[in-house]
């Protein structure tokens, strides 16, 4: 039998193999990239799109390189030249066929990217890249190689079970804890589960570990996808087995807990994750011993040719028609990135916190945000104020302000729901409501009744999006709203205001909706000064 090791020694050596067979390199005056063309040529194209992505990819590698839950990107681009490397004499069989319809990919590339960049979203602007490589493979080399170069919403759940197989393990180690939701109360200190070490984050982490090791170490495909399957159910256990070693050093040494819970999200739980991903691979193997099998062409050298979409494939690699369309398509679409105004607009408001604490016959105080979750929050202006009725200390109300004057760079506004959740609510009825401005006029907002697991408390929770004179319920049509405000208007700012206020014993939705509204309908007139039309 043989386990994943000498499997994977096979594998290399059969590898070096291939590539001792390799035939002799010739020396040409046209590009292998882009076959027909000479090499100015294709050099011109290649500077091109770096004078175009150069912004992006700096955002992108800041990122990878800034964000340890973020870091496995490096491996991605790493991985995928590996791969191609490692399949380049097959992919030396793919028949060239040049087509047309690769214009349709650059175009649709190059839109995103223009939108991504007017629109202030980072991920469009991304993602226009791969589509515009993937149209210049289509356009200078055809369907089949593209075939052959492909490699053939979990998060907030990963978070709550690794909070709870955490603080079911920790009591039988002898260890007293409190979970709400994902977060865990020991004797000395507060655990909390965030996004950034469990969720979808860590998840990719783990999925990008997965893939690589079961490309390098198994020929299997059912293998393949078994292990990346497991990647799921290993990220949870992985970030669980991390909380539990945080409660147990600071259960005995508390002055080093802190320290402890931090370098553990890094290489360490990485150990961890590739240990378990080995030992469920050894199991696989040692069950369904892998059979040896002769290397076998990739079966999409030899597909049919694609799709015609109008354009067609009858494509002369010798015309320069192709370098002239690409040239123009290029360098229009970057010096419209660089002529258009860069600098984005910001308009005169009040601060915040130069919000007045008596609104009618409310009178407010505020409540101090922790660091960590202004980390979380990013880039903005932040008020949390509790607004208390004369008589009535019982029937508060919880005012927060998320504005952010720039959307960017990264940093925007999210649905407060994630951040419900994890302080240990569920939802329990969700609707839209019309709240009022001073004009008469209605405009629609959330509104959801929240039930704590700790007594079984209910709050009212009313929120909407505002930004530019304009309020919304959906997340969704916000975004919309930002993008198309960054196009028009060249501003990227908005808020979320959100309200918040207990039901009491007996009390019905409607009773606690009509308190937040008489509040509601003497703070909507005074936010403009704070969120700019």
């Amino acid at each position: 039998m043989r386990g994943p090791l000498v499997f994977a020694y096979s594998r290399i050596q059969r590898t070096m193999a291939d590539s001792s067979q390799a035939a002799p390199l010739m020396v040409r005056k046209e590009t292998k990239l882009f076959a027909g063309l000479p090499w100015w040529q294709g050099a011109s194209i290649l500077l091109l799109i770096g004078w175009l992505y150069v912004p992006v990819v700096i955002r992108l590698v800041t990122q990878w390189n800034n964000d340890p839950n973020a870091g496995h990107g490096f491996f991605v681009p790493a991985f995928s030249l590996f791969v191609l490397w490692k399949n380049r004499n097959e992919l030396k069989n793919v028949q060239a066929v040049p087509s047309w319809n690769g214009l349709y990919l650059i175009l649709a590339g190059l839109a995103l990217l223009m939108l991504g960049d007017f629109g202030a979203e980072l991920y469009l602007s991304r993602v226009s890249l791969l589509i515009v490589l993937a149209g210049l493979i289509v356009l200078f080399h055809g369907w089949p190689l593209f075939r052959v170069i492909i490699f053939q919403k979990i998060t907030f759940p990963l978070q709550l079970l690794a909070s709870k197989l955490a603080s079911a393990a920790l009591p039988v180690l002898g260890v007293v804890v409190y979970r709400e939701g994902n977060v865990i109360e020991l004797a000395t200190m507060k655990l909390q589960v965030v996004t950034a070490c469990s969720g979808i984050r860590s998840l990719l982490a783990m999925l990008t570990l997965a893939i690589i090791y079961g490309y390098l170490l198994e020929d299997r495909n059912w293998v393949r996808l078994t292990l990346a399957i497991a990647a799921i159910p290993i990220a949870v256990v992985a970030n669980s087995f991390r909380v539990v070693g945080t409660g147990l050093v600071a259960r005995f040494y508390p002055e080093k807990a802190e320290g402890f819970y931090h370098s553990f999200e890094g290489w360490l739980i990485f150990v961890v994750s590739l240990t378990m991903l080995f030992a469920f691979h050894s199991l696989i193997a040692r069950i369904w011993r892998p059979v040896p099998k002769v290397n076998q062409p990739l079966r999409a050298a030899t597909s049919r040719t694609g799709t015609n979409w109008g354009l067609g494939t009858n494509v002369d690699p010798k015309s320069p028609v192709r370098f002239v369309v690409i040239v123009i398509l290029l360098a229009a679409c970057a010096l419209l990135l660089r002529v258009r105004p860069s600098r984005e607009v910001f308009p005169p408001r009040a601060s915040l916190s130069s919000l007045p604490t008596h609104i009618g016959d409310w009178e407010g105080e505020d409540i101090s945000i922790d660091q960590q979750t202004l980390d979380i929050l990013g880039a903005g202006e932040f008020l949390n104020r509790n607004f208390v009725k004369a008589g009535e200390p019982q029937k508060w109300i919880d005012l927060l302000i998320a504005y952010f004057p720039s959307q960017r760079a990264g940093d925007t506004i999210h649905t407060p729901n994630h951040c419900l959740l994890g302080a240990g609510w569920a939802p329990a009825k969700r609707e839209i409501v019309q709240l009022s401005r001073s004009d008469g006029t209605t405009f629609p907002a959330n509104r959801a009744v929240w039930i704590t697991s700790k007594g079984g408390e209910r709050n009212l929770v009313i929120y909407w999006f505002q930004a530019h004179d304009r309020e919304v319920a959906s997340e969704y049509l916000s975004k919309y709203y930002l993008v198309a405000d960054s196009i028009r208007m060249n501003r990227s700012d908005g808020a979320l205001v959100r309200l918040i206020t207990p039901m009491s014993r007996g009390e019905s939705a409607d009773e606690a909706e009509a308190r937040v509204m008489g509040f509601g309908s003497q703070l909507i007139p005074n936010l403009n000064t704070y969120i700019p039309r």
